[in-house]
């Protein structure tokens, strides 16, 4: 259960990839394209910003 509750933003960011691209691969212009900037430049390294903040113990 731990596990779960350290890594549910970087599953949160990987979903949010993957979705982006699948609803590319849809033809939705729109939502893809904020999906995959939701992912790779929001949460994921938000993900290792806190990651990084934990295990140096500020």
């Amino acid at each position: 259960m731990e596990l779960v509750k350290k890594f549910w933003l970087l599953w949160t960011a990987l979903g949010a990839v993957v979705l982006g691209f699948i609803t590319l691969a849809a033809g939705m212009l729109t939502i893809g394209p904020v999906m995959l900037v939701l992912g790779y430049c929001v949460l994921l390294p938000f993900f290792l910003w806190r990651s990084f903040q934990e295990s140096v113990g500020e």
